[in-house]
């Protein structure tokens, strides 16, 4: 769990690096679909049977963390800094996951649950409302909206394989493979694309990174989290938005405000209260 924390701060602040580049969003999406796809075809050939009995509404709830993922969220770099990034997808994940466990299985929540939950809430709502330039926050806020749906994105993956007990490496094939499906053929024949024109040096770090770190290293060790320790594992997400954020000062040179600083101190907080007890079993 701590490596996939540590993909994941760094995923934040390298896909917002990779935006200053030429390549587009769409190629970051591709790399990280279609290479772990082409690494892992042979396994899922192998375990089809499998995959066929879990059916097409789990893959596709499983995919939620591929493609659609790096899409909204990569986007909203483009509007929004790391910090609120941090706070808000890693800092969500876990309240849109209690939702819907709650919602579907039945889970029920403990005053301290509460608490926590209260208190990153609190935190990203801060984010959410900060602002000063009126055009600035409309960027900005639409930049938190596809935070919010990529959080979502992120619980469904969370709650599908704890409920159904899927194994990690199954589910990494599947994120990659169902992402391709539909993304593989969109990325060919539009015009969103920029990997002709990119450098080969941005072309082959952002295809290691986004294709096997965080497409395959980081899937497999967070989805194998789960499978050892539970819900925990989503409150052990509290470390990411700290990370990303120091990441980012160095790298992108995005300093927070005192606002965002307390703001997220906040949603770290409440994970980290989160994080006492099992939780989605």
């Amino acid at each position: 769990m701590s490596l996939a924390v540590l993909i994941w701060a760094s995923w934040l602040v390298l896909t917002s690096a990779g935006r200053t580049t030429s390549l587009s969003v769409l190629d970051l999406a591709a790399f990280r679909a279609v290479i772990p796809t082409v690494v892992l075809g042979p396994l899922l050939w192998r375990h089809r049977r499998i995959v066929a009995r879990m059916g097409a509404a789990r893959c596709l709830l499983l995919s939620a963390y591929g493609a659609p993922f790096t899409l909204l969220v990569g986007h909203g770099l483009g509007f929004a800094p790391v910090a609120h990034a941090g706070a808000m997808v890693p800092g969500l994940m876990p309240v849109f996951a209690v939702a819907l466990a709650c919602l579907f299985l039945g889970l029920r929540l403990s005053k301290g649950d509460a608490v926590a939950l209260m208190l990153i809430i609190s935190g990203a709502v801060t984010i959410l409302l900060r602002g000063s330039d009126q055009l600035a926050v409309l960027d900005v806020r639409f930049g938190h909206l596809l935070f919010l749906l990529g959080a979502l994105c992120w619980a469904c993956f969370t709650v599908t394989i704890r409920a159904f007990e899927i194994p990690a490496f199954l589910a990494t094939a599947i994120v990659g493979a169902v992402s391709t499906i539909w993304l593989l053929p969109f990325w060919i024949v539009s015009d969103l694309s920029n990997i002709a024109t990119a450098q080969w040096s941005d072309i082959a770090f952002q295809a290691v990174f986004q294709g096997i770190i965080s497409g395959m290293i980081s899937v497999y060790a967070f989805g194998r989290a789960l499978r050892l320790i539970g819900g925990q594992a989503s409150g052990l997400s509290a470390l990411t938005p700290g990370v990303a954020a120091v990441l980012a000062v160095p790298v992108l040179g995005q300093v927070p405000q005192v606002s965002d600083a307390l703001a997220l101190g906040v949603v770290v907080t409440g994970l980290f209260i989160w994080n006492i007890g099992p939780k989605l079993s």
